[in-house]
């Protein structure tokens, strides 16, 4: 009885872990929906973007002392796994010249990191025509 239980709620707690998908999708096909306007379609897109860089269950993805990408499980692009030479890892990567390639192959290393990579690129491409277009229509108004 007390193991039902316990999986109950592991359940319930690991589908939370991806609330982060229906903002993306909101972000993503908020244009289709006439009540929503481009200021909800912003705030939407900021969020899943914080979503996807800090919170988002992915694979780590930096490197071992093998030479093979770390398959434990990371929250979001930016902070690594448990381990901690891979923590803020992709940040560094980001601050650091030359990282900037680097960081692409990591992010480009599994689908499992490149469809939420598009996903935010999506995103960020929609909040920022969203600011544009509710930035046109305040100058209008």
């Amino acid at each position: 009885m007390i193991v039902v239980m316990a999986s109950k709620k592991n359940t319930r707690r690991g589908a939370m872990r991806y609330w982060g998908v229906a903002v993306i999708l909101f972000a993503l096909l908020g244009w289709f929906l006439p009540e929503v306007g481009p200021m909800w379609i912003a705030v939407a897109a900021s969020l899943s973007v914080l979503y996807v860089f800090f919170q988002m269950p992915l694979p780590c993805g930096a490197w071992n002392r093998d030479k093979t990408r770390c398959r434990n499980n990371a929250s979001g692009f930016l902070p690594g796994c448990h381990i901690e030479q891979h923590r803020w890892q992709s940040a560094k990567l980001m601050v650091t010249s030359g990282g900037w390639g680097e960081l692409r192959e990591k992010t480009l290393a599994s689908w499992k990191r490149t469809v939420p990579a598009l996903a935010a690129a999506a995103t960020i491409i929609s909040g920022i025509m969203a600011l544009v277009q509710f930035g046109f229509s305040v100058v209008t108004a």
